[in-house]
């Protein structure tokens, strides 16, 4: 959708662009009191966000994306102790920039909502992570500019998304550990209840367990912050139950703090435990032991998201709903 400007405003108000320009920056000695409710009831109508740009002024286009993450969940731990977020976003930013368009980065919370952020700049279009629930979209959908959502599950139609298949990913890692033997595998995740994503990625592993004919015990679906931390207390506590040696992480940075507790423990892997992670960040391939887990081609996604964003903003044709590939990746956790 093509972001509202200052000619729109002057347009549906039949007036110039000064006068609502003038209106806006509260100059209102120079413009009648009829014109000033009239402009400021076509910009509440029309959906127009101020910005401290002047190009806003000028109703020219800013060569700015904005990257929205919603972090909602872990306090004021970092968003970027996951790395996925920082893999993607280097590919996201290095297609942008090559097109020749800027980035703008805002982690918003209860505190810092969308309108903080976007009528701070005059951004042509943004690609929003992990947004689903429909009144944090109401809220984002009343600025009528661009959107790609990412990892989205929402029930509204209209957006364009971009996500992978992540109940098929999540059945297929789980038959993967499975090795064709029923056995229970624990599932360490984040707060699944309050995420579209993670909900998928459940269904998955409870259908695998079904099909193989295995008990879907909840008590072993562990669910807390998407952290290394949280991993690592998870594992305390998968230790502690008899016969479950088997552990699908929903997220890489989960099975990074599993495996460093259950070495703390002295528990060798994969003979002992068997490790799997969701992502295939870096410290995947690099760390010892190397983690097998479901491939998701970060990188190329993030320059997918930056390819599809400028082609919504062009006013191209684009699927409503993006599919990006998977792919088990198996290395020293699993055997």
């Amino acid at each position: 959708m093509r972001r509202v400007t200052i000619n729109d405003i002057a347009r549906e108000c039949q007036t110039s662009k000064a006068t609502v320009s003038y209106v806006i920056n509260g100059r209102y000695n120079k413009v009648s009191q009829e014109m000033v409710e009239k402009v400021e009831k076509a910009v509440k109508d029309l959906g127009y966000v101020p910005s401290l740009s002047a190009k806003s002024l000028a109703g020219r286009e800013s060569n700015l994306i904005g990257v929205i993450i919603p972090q909602m969940d872990v306090g004021e731990k970092l968003v970027f102790d996951n790395p996925f977020y920082s893999e993607f976003l280097s590919g996201l930013e290095y297609y942008l920039r090559k097109a020749g368009c800027g980035v703008v980065l805002s982690v918003i919370n209860k505190h810092n909502g969308f309108e903080e952020m976007i009528k701070k700049w005059n951004l042509d279009g943004a690609v929003v992570f992990g947004i689903d629930n429909d009144k944090m979209l109401d809220s984002l959908g009343k600025y009528r500019f661009p959107v790609l959502l990412i990892d989205s599950y929402i029930t509204k139609t209209g957006y364009h998304r971009m996500n992978i298949r992540d109940e098929e990913a999540c059945y297929e890692a789980t038959k993967f550990l499975l090795h064709g033997e029923q056995e229970p595998i624990a599932l360490v995740t984040g707060q699944y209840e309050k995420s579209g994503l993670l909900q998928q990625r459940v269904n998955g592993y409870k259908r695998a367990l079904c099909e193989a004919g295995c008990e879907v015990d909840l008590s072993l679906i562990y669910q807390g912050d998407i952290t290394h931390e949280y991993g690592m207390e998870a594992a305390e506590k998968i230790l502690k139950r008899q016969g479950v040696n088997k552990i699908l992480a929903t997220a890489d940075i989960l099975a990074y703090g599993i495996l460093n507790q259950l070495q703390n423990h002295g528990r060798k892997i994969p003979e002992e435990y068997e490790v799997m992670g969701f992502d295939d960040t870096y410290q995947s391939r690099n760390m010892y032991p190397r983690v097998t887990t479901v491939g998701q081609n970060i990188l190329k996604r993030g320059e997918k998201a930056g390819e599809l964003i400028l082609k919504i903003i062009g006013g191209q044709q684009v699927e409503k709903e993006n599919y990006m590939d998977f792919q088990i990746i198996e290395r020293d956790t699993t055997r």
